[in-house]
């Protein structure tokens, strides 16, 4: 079984992103994370792109799990994150999760407007880490 997953968005990129939005599905080449807030979850959102803390990165980079990848990203604090977390070093790392996959045929992958969809083994090892804020809905294919 499949499941589409709507995460928490604590934030915006930041504007050290590079990202290409005249294409579709839009690509990131650089990702800085821009935080407003967080509530803890540690797979997070802002389109199009998906992090997840450093402890969950380990986690995904030791399953046998399909379909994405983890590259760099840095993170900052957006105008009204200053006032709402005061101090970026409090947050836990970030990485970047780049969805290589397709919805439904692989353990990640983006349905063609961008919502991510997990496997059952995708979603129990997301599971192993806070995960509280995230949307998860059945995943019908088209």
């Amino acid at each position: 079984m499949y499941y589409q997953l709507e995460p928490e968005v604590p934030g915006e990129l930041g504007k050290n992103s590079v990202v290409n939005m005249r294409v579709h599905p839009p690509q990131a080449n650089q990702v800085e994370y821009a935080f407003h807030d967080w509530l803890g979850d540690e797979l997070i959102t802002s389109h199009p792109v998906f992090l997840v803390t450093t402890a969950l990165a380990e986690v995904l980079a030791a399953s046998k799990l399909t379909g994405f990848e983890l590259r760099d990203a840095s993170t900052t604090l957006a105008d009204e994150g200053e006032d709402w977390i005061s101090d970026v070093s409090t947050l836990p790392a970030f990485r970047w999760l780049v969805i290589t996959g397709t919805a439904g045929d692989e353990d990640f992958g983006l349905m063609p407007n961008s919502t991510l969809v997990v496997s059952d083994a995708g979603l129990a090892a997301l599971r192993t880490r806070q995960l509280e804020f995230c949307d998860v809905i059945p995943y019908e294919a088209e």
